[in-house]
């Protein structure tokens, strides 16, 4: 089976404002316990959850799952124009942060948007 890496999805508006992410997958970079791809992407998404919901409180809906594979988080329709833009800090910085990831391991992360209707 080919590796295929972490895949992060990046959720944005017409208007190009970040409102969530998604990640899901192992980097396959090294075995688990070991891998510091797997571990940079973690970390990244973990602490940008915890941004949204702990230091903005923002309005926020979240899922994951035990092992790492997956964790999506997003801004719920109730947030105002105000909260989306002060996560724009946070989730433009988690945007940037995987892009450079991805430049050193490109087989190992791939990032795609998707615009949310």
């Amino acid at each position: 089976m080919k590796n295929r890496g972490t895949t992060v999805t990046f959720l944005k508006r017409s208007d190009g404002a970040l409102i969530g992410y998604s990640s899901i997958g192992h980097a396959d970079y090294a075995e688990a316990g070991a891998d510091i791809v797997c571990a940079a992407i973690s970390a990244l998404t973990q602490s940008t959850l915890n941004g949204l919901k702990n230091v903005l409180k923002a309005p926020v809906m979240f899922d994951q799952d035990d092992d790492g594979a997956f964790i999506e988080a997003s801004l719920t329709p109730e947030a105002s124009e105000a909260e989306i833009q002060q996560a724009q800090l946070l989730l433009v910085t988690l945007e940037q942060g995987l892009q450079a990831i991805q430049r050193e391991y490109p087989r190992n992360l791939r990032i795609i948007f998707k615009e949310r209707r």
